[in-house]
């Protein structure tokens, strides 16, 4: 009972032979099906050839059964092959050393596998312990051996889920499924999902079939249509799904050679390239194609696993029949009534007569705080399929829309759902065309079609007060609103133009324009619409790459706004535009400069005339205020070296806390401080002797220290003293630690007393950090001069790929280049930082009459190419 040497090898050259054929079906583009059911059967061969050649021509009793993954058929190249040995009850020695053997045999042959021998009485035992083995057993196949023992397996675990551990069954796999994806992130919509464990992978659809097997009896995907648990559409639409996620993990494994699942961004590039997404010329990446794909398989299989657990695990779960009575409906009008303590239709032909009810279905699920009920769903994906296009014109059905976006007191819960079910691309095909459109960078964390919805969720969450705790100032404005659709519409079309070229903006404002014709807007309503979407990235551009002490530039943007009512709203929209782009991407820092922003441009419209820069008070009587605010000591004095850009955007607590440190500094030459704010941002303030080149120091000690720099505040005192802050975090995130800080502290005094040279420390620092290139998608340099927003300042402007160093590394080049920095704004998006640096040229400076601007047009190339080196020296080294 030896499987000898030419049994083993026949084994072994079967596999590598079988395998490298179905490699090959792959690469001709096979279907994700196709292979994982050829690795699935294939190894069959494989076992059934080696457990025949043990057995010479015996049957002894026992089964080698195929479990999980294996037992579905359901193969990836690198997946765990499960066996079960399945032994009898009565101690066997020639079954124990066929079993023994085969696991020895398989591992000879190359295949490795899962392996555990039983009896019959032990499987139970433990599927009784642990429902994650009960799992695998369900799966459980007959390979080779046995068949009377098998089907003694199969009825034992149909016994044991019985009626009271069917609900034990549920209840477990319910609770595993909402940790798994609570551990894997919680949503489809992650940078790097994981196509088999996260939401809308594969082992969802698989939970939600485990459900419906034990509640139902059913076997698969086709069997749950044929008992209506779910519409033919999705059933479709779910085979689809899983075949492509299937294709995509198939090549995952051949690719990286290692079970792997996860769609990181470098996976995510191997895959277009293996598999073939082109890059559209000045379009769509191959790469978000890729994704686009990936996102909407997702999306279908999470849709198809909810509704079906849904149905089986609670609509259908059994109701108690002590004093039951049977349930009676209640109604809500025409169209709807409550049943079963779920929203849904009075009949089935409620959508036919009015399409507009299946916008209003979830308006009313949410007025009673109550789920739809699956028929109800069901019938309406039916009837969006149906009618499609229709709805685009149906101006009953967009009223209906308005009127959802625009309800007092609503959070917004009602339009996840018919955006997800169709309803809202159907009604607008401006949508429809950006469906799971993603965007290759690590800002944009969201497809633009899921962005948009979830902007318009936060701004009615917004405009029902649910976020005043957070954000009381723009609460108050939202709720002032007089006009709520032309806000709500200007966010829904406000990222709609992308992919129709280069200016989204202006590509929207024509949708706009055309939207307007086909559903007969107001045209003062279709106008300021179109205003909104064209102009919609002006007020964060502005708030943070430009000086907001320029009077200059709030007046030429006041105007260019020209009512109040228009800037509230862009307020509003710049907001939350900024809010949903990612969790982490709406910052204390973004949202103080965005209402500095906003204030000095209201009171500029709010004065006589345009031509008087008017804030909230003179700049002498803002020093008088602080310095009364702050009182005692040298607040007189502080406050009299404090530039108007200080005075205007600083808070009295934080200014208390700097006049402090500008009182140590006057007297030892620099002053630190690390603070920590109750938002969770930590902020570091540098006070010391200004001299050229100071800001190339400060960000050398940090940048040596592993601390990122996200914001930065510059500011020039009379009396030579410089005092800045900057927003920090240790690099991979999070505040930095003492150490870390006490670290970079040391280096910075070393630096300022000349003991050290700031360039070659971070190149020393950087060097011996081994910085690995991120996996992340790259970003383009670009570094460009505007020369005509100040009339003071040239401003020199910077999109790149933030790295270590970075901020240093442009600082020490424009040092270099003879130019001084006045005002610096830094910003972080993702990974692309997008800095604007206002400049002096140093010698023209001294000039008489010059204000400083670097005029010459070869001064200013001169410029821009020592940062363009510098930037590309510095990537060269990552």
């Amino acid at each position: 009972m030896t499987a000898g040497p030419s049994a083993v090898e026949n084994a072994k050259a079967r596999l590598e032979q079988g395998r490298a054929e179905i490699l090959a079906r792959h690469r001709a583009g096979a279907g994700g099906q196709e292979v994982v059911r050829a690795i699935s059967d294939l190894t069959d061969a494989v076992i059934s050839e080696l457990f025949r050649a043990l057995c010479e021509g015996q049957e002894p009793p026992l089964s080698v059964v195929a479990t999980g993954g294996y037992g579905r058929r359901e193969l990836a190249p690198r997946s765990d092959v499960d066996l079960l040995a399945l032994l009898p009850e009565k101690k066997d020695p020639a079954a124990d050393a066929i079993a023994e053997k085969l696991h020895r045999a398989l591992w000879d042959a190359g295949l490795e596998a899962g392996y555990a021998a039983r009896t019959l009485e032990q499987c139970v035992e433990l599927a009784r312990e642990d429902h994650t083995i009960r799992t695998a057993l369900l799966d459980g196949r007959l390979v080779a051996g046995d068949a009377q023992l098998f089907k003694g397996l199969e009825r034992a675990i149909v016994t044991e889920l019985e009626a009271r551990r069917v609900e034990e069954f549920i209840a477990d796999k319910l609770e595993e499924y909402n940790q798994r994806r609570k551990r894997y992130g919680g949503s489809v919509w992650l940078l790097e999902p994981h196509i088999k464990q996260g939401k809308g992978g594969l082992r969802d659809l698989q939970a939600a079939l485990w459900i419906a097997r034990v509640r139902h009896k059913i076997s698969g995907l086709g069997e749950a249509g044929e008992r209506g648990l779910l519409p033919a559409r999705e059933i479709t639409a779910a085979r689809a799904a899983r075949d492509l996620l299937w294709k995509f993990r198939n090549e995952l494994h051949y690719a990286t050679g290692r079970r792997d699942d996860r769609l990181t961004f470098d996976n995510q590039r191997r895959l277009a390239q293996a598999l073939g997404y082109i890059d559209d010329p000045g379009g769509e990446l191959g790469v978000e194609k890729l994704m686009r794909d990936a996102f909407i398989a997702l999306l279908e299989i999470a849709r198809a696993s909810d509704a079906l657990i849904d149905r089986c695990a609670v609509e259908d779960a059994p109701k108690p029949l002590i004093g039951r009575r049977a349930p009676k409906p209640q109604p809500i009008d025409a169209a709807f009534k409550i049943w079963n303590g779920r929203v849904t239709v009075n009949d089935k032909e409620v959508f036919a007569r009015r399409p507009a009810d299946m916008i209003r279905l979830y308006a009313v699920a949410e007025t009673y705080g109550l789920p739809v009920y699956s028929y109800a769903r069901d019938l309406l994906v039916q009837e969006v399929q149906r009618i499609g296009p229709q709805l685009a014109t149906d101006k009953e059905s967009h009223f209906e829309f308005w009127q959802m976006l625009v309800r007092e007191g609503s959070d917004g819960s009602a339009l996840q759902p018919l955006h997800e079910l169709g309803v809202v691309g159907a009604l607008f095909p401006e949508v429809a065309r950006l469906r799971a459109r993603a965007q290759h960078s690590l800002y944009h964390v969201y497809t633009v079609d899921t962005h948009t919805v979830f902007a318009l969720m936060r701004m009615m969450r917004l405009r029902s007060g649910a976020l005043d705790e957070e954000e009381p100032e723009l609460t108050r404005v939202a709720r002032s609103q007089q006009r709520p659709l032309v806000l709500m519409l200007g966010l829904l079309f406000h990222d709609l133009g992308k992919g129709l070229g280069p200016d989204h903006s202006a590509r929207g404002a024509e949708l706009v324009r055309a939207y307007a014709q086909r559903i007969g807007l107001d045209p003062a309503d279709a106008c300021d619409i179109e205003w909104l979407v064209a102009a919609h990235l002006r007020m964060s551009h502005i708030s943070q790459r430009r000086d907001l002490e320029d009077a200059a530039l709030i007046e030429s943007f006041a105007r260019e706004v020209e009512t109040v009512d228009r800037l509230e709203m862009l307020y509003l929209l710049t907001y939350v535009d900024m809010a949903s782009v990612s969790t982490e991407n709406w910052t204390q820092w973004k949202g103080h400069l965005l209402q500095n922003l906003y204030e000095k441009t209201h009171a500029t419209m709010l004065a006589e005339g345009l031509g008087v820069p008017v804030h909230a008070h003179s700049l002498e009587e803002r020093r008088a205020r602080l310095a009364r605010l702050l009182a005692g000591g040298q607040a007189a004095e502080f406050v009299e070296v404090l530039p108007e850009r200080y005075l205007a955007a600083t808070r009295p607590d934080v200014a208390a806390r700097h006049l402090k440190l500008w009182t140590v500094a006057k007297k030892t030459g620099f002053a630190s401080e690390l603070h920590r704010s109750a938002s969770g941002e930590t902020d570091l303030t540098l006070v010391a002797d200004d001299r050229p080149g100071l800001l190339a120091i400060f960000t050398a000690a940090l940048a040596a220290n592993g601390i990122d720099i996200l914001g930065a505040e510059v500011n020039s005192l009379d009396q030579g003293v410089a005092l800045d802050t900057f927003v920090v975090r240790e690099t991979g995130g999070g505040a930095p630690s003492e150490a870390r800080w006490e670290a970079a502290r040391t280096d910075l005094l070393r630096l300022l007393s000349g003991s050290d040279d700031p360039h070659r420390l971070v190149q020393k620092r950087l060097r011996r950090a081994s910085w690995a290139s991120s996996a992340a998608p790259s970003v383009e340099t670009k570094v460009r001069v505007d020369d005509v927003s100040s009339a003071e300042m040239t401003i020199l402007e910077v999109f790149t790929q933030d790295r270590p160093g970075l901020l240093h590394t442009i600082a020490d080049a424009l040092h270099r280049a003879g130019v001084s920095i006045e005002v610096a704004r830094i910003a972080t998006e993702g990974n692309r930082a997008t800095d604007a640096f206002y400049l002096r040229d140093v010698s023209s400076a001294r000039l008489p009459g010059s204000s400083g601007k670097i005029s010459d047009p070869v001064r200013r190339t001169e410029v821009v190419q020592t940062v363009q080196s510098a930037i590309a020296s510095l990537a060269g080294r990552g």
